[in-house]
């Protein structure tokens, strides 16, 4: 009986000694999921009998997000995206003087509502949307190609829409970083560009 219960003791004393910590099993289980097996999009799969990755939607069901065109998108959401995606450089008025704005030292958010970017075709400012261009992010990866053709309708309407708290202080923001940088190319020092600041306010 002593052998037998020496006998179990050892065992559970190797048991603990070998036994990982916590940590390193989470880096292990973690370093399992990193690099467990995937398939990336137009894959060959030998999972499907067609040998496809990606396959069409069971009968009578529609990918959400995935047909265009079904079902038109309201104008609110256009709005609601751009709040969320642009505002925060191009302002909410579009005018260039969104909360970032002031952190973007070089090559400002452009003014939506100028005549240059009224004249760019529809297309063209999808695919910046959707591609990014300089400063500005790609956020194709983000917004559905409905979405992007809704943000557009709705920076299309800029002009039109009635003057707000917000869109007035967008504007404000838009004239100061404009005339900032305008001193700044030209020269000017410190003294004279704190001086414009305090002359706004």
């Amino acid at each position: 009986m002593r052998r037998l219960a020496f006998l179990f003791l050892s065992v559970a004393m190797i048991a603990v000694a070998c036994r990982r910590p916590s940590g390193a099993r989470e880096a292990r289980d973690f370093e399992r999921m990193r690099r467990q097996q995937r398939y990336d999009p137009y894959d060959v799969s030998r999972f499907f009998p067609n040998g496809a990755t990606m396959q069409a939607p069971p009968p009578h069901t529609v990918a959400r997000g995935l047909v265009i065109g079904t079902e038109p998108v309201s104008d609110s959401l256009g709005a609601a995206q751009f709040a969320i995606s642009c505002a925060p450089c191009h302002g909410a008025g579009g005018f260039g003087g969104g909360p970032m704005a002031p952190n973007i030292g070089d090559r400002r958010p452009p003014s939506l509502r100028s005549s240059r970017v009224a004249s760019l075709p529809d297309s063209l400012l999808i695919a910046v949307i959707t591609q990014g261009l300089g400063r500005m992010p790609p956020l194709g990866w983000q917004l559905m190609p409905d979405v992007r053709t809704a943000v557009v309708r709705y920076v299309r309407t800029l002009p039109t829409l009635p003057a707000t708290d917000t869109t007035r202080a967008d504007s404000a923001t838009a004239a100061y970083l404009r005339a900032v940088d305008s001193l700044v190319a030209s020269g000017a020092n410190v003294r004279e560009i704190l001086g414009l600041r305090a002359s706004i306010r």
